[in-house]
């Protein structure tokens, strides 16, 4: 993929985040220049529903513009703080998920409810601070809660999802939020029930760009209904 190819999906991304109401005026997605140093990310000012890729800046590990028109996000240290400390990760995105958001608030766990929700076996762990993570010390901070994990709940305030690509990291904000609301309903009428072992173990299986393309192919037709 070229870097205008990824330019060009990290902008569908973010219409896409938007139209599925995971962002609204705020959140942001990036991704890393693969062998670089550098990474792509939607500018502060940017209008979320219509995001195109003049609306991508460049910018470095430190935060710093490189390439483009607006300024980085306030939360820019989300996305550098993550991308210092995992190599695997070649996208990220700081979305703000009302159910999930809601559950971390309550001090409800994430736990898989949902056949797709088994991508996050491993738990979404708490960054127990709703503050903007707007300073290189909160970025580290909540990437040390974060640890290995697909997800991280920023409480009272959104959540940032990890992968290793710009599809996959939609694919698993999609399903952080249907799995949160599933398990917000359960809560509501009894006890949720957990995956057992074995479904959790499909996990892997859930995971693979087959799955990624389906899912964005869908909501992007969606989209242009």
């Amino acid at each position: 993929m070229t870097e205008d190819q990824l330019r060009s999906e990290v902008a569908t991304a973010v219409r896409l985040m938007e139209h599925h109401g995971l962002i609204d005026f705020s959140g942001h997605v990036s991704a890393r220049i693969p062998s670089t140093g550098e990474i792509l990310i939607n500018h502060r000012a940017s209008r979320r529903c219509e995001v195109t890729e003049g609306d991508i800046i460049k910018v470095d590990l430190e935060g710093k513009k490189l390439v483009g028109e607006g300024e980085p996000p306030s939360e820019v240290f989300i996305h550098t703080s993550i991308y210092k400390a995992r190599p695997e990760v070649m996208a990220v995105a700081h979305i703000h998920p009302p159910v999930t958001t809601s559950l971390g608030i309550a001090g409800k766990p994430i736990v898989p409810v949902i056949y797709h929700g088994a991508i996050f076996a491993d738990g979404v762990p708490v960054y127990d601070d709703c503050r903007h993570v707007n300073t290189p010390e909160r970025g580290e901070a909540m990437t040390k809660v974060m640890g290995s994990s697909r997800a991280v709940i920023i409480r009272g305030h959104g959540a940032t999802v990890a992968a290793d690509s710009v599809k996959a990291v939609f694919f698993a904000s999609v399903y952080l939020e249907d799995n949160a609301r599933q398990l917000f309903a359960a809560h509501s009428v009894g006890e949720p029930k957990v995956l057992r072992p074995e479904e959790l173990a499909e996990g892997p299986k859930i995971w693979h760009e087959f799955q990624f393309n389906k899912i964005w192919n869908y909501y992007v037709a969606k989209m242009s209904e």
